[in-house]
């Protein structure tokens, strides 16, 4: 009888022992599950966003708002998710057309959700007080043109940057900043726009 009260307080022993080894372990794997769950999340939805803001920019070729209405679509794509803390800078920029690698050919916008009449600087929205394209991609420089053999079209690039903070600080290189890309090429301009000079 004293022997069976030895063993069972020997086996809670060893399962309190058990449980004190595997249960911080069992911790992390939630924590890590939960961080990468809410990484991958927040790059889903920056992704999406920025498929349809080049998607935006195919159609509007050389018109003045074209930076803005991609910025725009951008902006509704994360559907009040991202905020200023991780959302940092925005690029538009012509590629070339075989590895997609980024030209010289820049705009860079920044994003401030607190100004209400125009959220990016500076702000590509022509009559805006800040109005300017952030650098030097202007819109009517944008090759819409459709050469009769094929090509001459410009290759339209979006690439968001953006930071990703962790909720535990418990997995290293969750917290940093991470980039999303995409690439389209622009519509033929059907209605006879001079090519760009």
């Amino acid at each position: 009888m004293i022997t069976e009260k030895r063993q069972r307080r020997g086996e809670r022993g060893a399962a309190m022992v058990e449980m004190a080894v595997i249960l911080p372990l069992l911790l992390l794997l939630v924590i890590g599950i939960l961080e990468y769950g809410l990484l991958f999340g927040e790059k889903l939805t920056i992704a999406a966003a920025t498929s349809s803001a080049t998607r935006t920019g195919a159609t509007m070729g050389q018109e003045d708002t074209a930076d803005i209405r991609m910025l725009e679509a951008l902006e509704a794509g994360l559907y009040d998710q991202v905020d200023a803390g991780v959302l940092i800078s925005v690029e538009i920029f012509r590629a070339v057309a075989v590895d997609g690698t980024k030209t010289a050919d820049i705009n860079t916008y920044d994003y401030f959700p607190s100004d209400l009449t125009c959220k990016w600087d500076p702000c590509p929205l022509p009559g805006h007080p800040r109005f300017g394209y952030g650098g030097s991609w202007w819109p009517e420089y944008r090759n819409t043109t459709l050469f009769p053999g094929g090509g001459g079209l410009d290759v339209l690039g979006i690439e968001v940057t953006y930071f990703h903070t962790s909720i535990t600080d418990l997995i290293p290189g969750v917290e940093r900043a991470f980039h999303e890309r995409a690439l389209i090429r622009l519509e033929p301009d059907t209605f006879g726009t001079a090519p760009p000079p």
